[in-house]
């Protein structure tokens, strides 16, 4: 016992006593200023929304959202008019944004064997296309890694932390990860259906079962293919799409399955959504997307 009151052990166990203390004030602080820039950013995407609400409001002078009829349809490729349809949104008002919280199975690599399971949080503007989505993940064992993924006004960026502090992606706007931000709004369409009304949208008949929505917006281009079985039930989304955005970095087809749906204040939306990347020799399912809670903003 006498190695405890005298020594260097006391020394020993102070020191790592104060170094245990600094990394968790450390991580706490991380997790508080990350958490903050979201918040910060989330608060620029909302007032932002409103503030295009209000001025679509005002340009047809009426403070009332619009309701939607079917000959807001007419014109829209036969299965994308037919999804809508079966989805309720005649009667229904726009969407102007979207709350989603998702969790589900994720990998991060094909020769991961076993799934994560995260968390996460998105905010989708629909009036213009944009989303700040937020992820937690259990990555290793007591330290936890957050992600977040923002497109605001045409410019998209991405972020993920270890323990919220120790940045391991820190990806700024480009125009590849830009492109490929465009191409995800697209494919999350399904979750907001009355967003294939927006002006912003340009539709192209296929097929008797495949549509292609094109978007043009601030100077960023991208388009998806959507494809219905022949009642006009939407089954998957598919794009051309950047997985990476370094100079070498090509487009690869990405896909989301549409799995299981449920219905949100009459509207029918997809609950379960598996997504995929078409690698060079294999398909890659990186994401088993499950919908725990949704709701919209009018």
């Amino acid at each position: 016992m006498l190695i405890f009151k005298y020594g260097i052990w006391p020394s020993i166990l102070i020191i790592i006593l104060l170094l245990m203390i600094i990394a968790v004030t450390a991580v706490a602080v991380g997790r508080w200023q990350f958490n903050n820039q979201i918040k910060s950013e989330l608060d620029k995407l909302k007032t932002h929304n409103e503030i295009k609400i209000n001025k679509d409001r005002t340009d047809v002078l009426n403070e009332n959202n619009k309701i939607i009829s079917a000959a807001d349809l007419k014109g829209l490729p036969l299965p994308v008019k037919k999804w809508l349809q079966n989805s309720g949104v005649i009667g229904k008002k726009e969407i102007r944004a979207v709350k989603v919280k998702q969790n589900g199975l994720m990998k991060l690599s094909p020769e991961q064997s076993d799934w994560y399971q995260p968390t996460a949080r998105q905010y989708i503007t629909v009036s213009e296309p944009g989303f700040l989505w937020q992820v937690d993940l259990a990555m290793m064992p007591v330290i936890n890694t957050k992600g977040r993924d923002l497109f605001y006004q045409g410019n998209a960026s991405m972020q993920i932390k270890i323990a919220s502090l120790l940045p391991v992606v820190n990806q700024g706007a480009n125009a590849k990860i830009n492109e490929s931000a465009l191409h995800r709004f697209l494919l999350e369409l399904p979750w907001y259906p009355t967003a294939a009304l927006n002006n912003y949208l340009d539709w192209q008949e296929i097929d008797s079962t495949t549509a292609r929505a094109t978007i043009d917006y601030q100077g960023v281009k991208a388009s998806a293919d959507f494809n219905f079985d022949q009642e006009g039930n939407l089954i998957s989304t598919e794009a051309m799409r950047y997985k990476e955005s370094d100079q070498a970095a090509e487009r690869l087809r990405c896909t989301g399955e549409l799995k299981s749906y449920q219905k949100v204040d009459g509207i029918q939306i997809p609950t379960k959504i598996d997504v995929s990347w078409y690698l060079k020799d294999s398909k890659f399912t990186w994401f088993k997307v499950e919908v725990n809670e949704i709701s919209f903003e009018y």
